[in-house]
């Protein structure tokens, strides 16, 4: 039997009451040659029912549930290992993609192609309305292209990351996974899912992609990213130490990752030769300096910092060691930032004043 040009990777847990709408989305697809494969993390309603009733009816469903459960990354990371398909499509238990998804994503791609994505829709439940857009978006940082090379893919990063110097997480302008279609091959290469992370996961392989392959992009909405209250983005902003947890330690160890994993390289490469150049493991210092000091008056931020901090990666220990000139400088550059801000008004305010004149 032939293996399937694209494997549609549904990983589930407890998803019964999106499960159905998700599964009539994936099966209409204009494009035939492709698999669902759904692995369950050991589900207690009824979405493994659910997907057998499914799979009994078409015979491009497998499915797969785990001996145990291993978590949202260890799940998708099971996807990766399980799928059959040269191309990996995430649709997540609670999304849809358009019927025209599969044939767009896979029309684009060419034999150098390792990540392709598109624009979404979001569909708000539970009364939620829709967040202010960002300006965070491929149309807006790569404006007019389809074909995102890596070095442009770092460039752009880095201008961001040091207008914002850190203290701000890049948003993720590609997209969840419901967007990005995967070469097979460059899990091998690069890597799979980053299980450290618990909600930069995602936007984490797509830079460690991106800064080595570049991306391809579709400026057309093929997909559906739907918000509610039971979606592990809406769990991680639940309570304070969870968005501590999930906002501000996960941003630190992609900082983490950028300043000293050999992966990052390329980006570290375009860094040095960067008008100024950009140490990013003085970014990644300064910020574990901020990040570290809520820890002082919270014994849950605390709890949380020492989970991160007992992991393999290179943290400094600031309760054993004194910093008082990182303590300043971050001061003066904090200072800098203000008084520069307050430039940009007055000059606006004299601008304003001579166009009065």
């Amino acid at each position: 039997m032939n293996k399937p040009l694209i494997s549609v990777c549904i990983p589930t847990y407890n998803g019964e009451k999106y499960l159905r709408e998700c599964f009539d989305s994936v099966l209409a697809q204009t494009f035939s040659d492709f698999e669902v494969l759904v692995v369950d993390d050991r589900s207690s309603d009824e979405t493994i029912n659910i997907a057998k009733e499914y799979a009994g009816q078409d015979h491009r469903i497998r499915v797969v549930q785990n001996e145990s459960n291993l978590g949202l990354v260890g799940n998708w990371n099971r996807c990766i290992d399980l799928a059959q398909g040269e191309w990996i499509k995430f649709v997540f238990q609670d999304d849809l993609i358009q019927p025209t998804c599969l044939e767009k994503l896979i029309s684009v791609s060419k034999p150098k192609s390792a990540l392709i994505c598109c624009r979404r829709n979001f569909l708000f439940e539970d009364g939620r309305t829709e967040p202010q857009k960002s300006i965070w978006t491929v149309d807006n940082l790569f404006p007019g292209l389809t074909e995102i090379s890596a070095n442009d893919y770092c460039k752009t990063v880095l201008y961001k990351m040091r207008y914002d110097f850190g203290v701000e997480p890049i948003k993720n302008f590609i997209g969840e996974p419901t967007v990005v279609m995967l070469r097979r091959s460059v899990f091998e290469r690069l890597g799979i899912f980053n299980s450290y992370l618990v909600q930069f996961c995602d936007f984490e392989l797509w830079m460690r992609i991106g800064v080595h392959l570049g991306i391809t992009y579709v400026p057309e909405t093929l997909a559906t990213f739907r918000v509610h209250r039971e979606s592990t983005t809406a769990a991680n902003r639940s309570a304070l130490y969870r968005l501590y947890r999930s906002r501000i330690l996960d941003w630190l160890i992609l900082l983490h990752d950028f300043a000293f994993d050999p992966v990052y390289a390329p980006l570290r490469k375009v860094a040095a030769n960067h008008n100024p150049s950009i140490n990013l493991a003085d970014l990644f210092t300064k910020r574990a300096y901020d990040a570290w000091r809520p820890t002082l008056n919270d014994p849950k931020f605390l709890q949380e910092w020492q989970k991160v901090t007992s992991l393999d990666l290179n943290f400094p220990d600031f309760t054993k060691r004194s910093y008082p000139k990182l303590a300043t400088d971050y001061f003066i550059f904090r200072l800098k930032r203000k008084l520069k801000s307050i430039g940009k008004k007055l000059f606006k305010r004299q601008v304003e004043f001579l166009q009065r004149a």
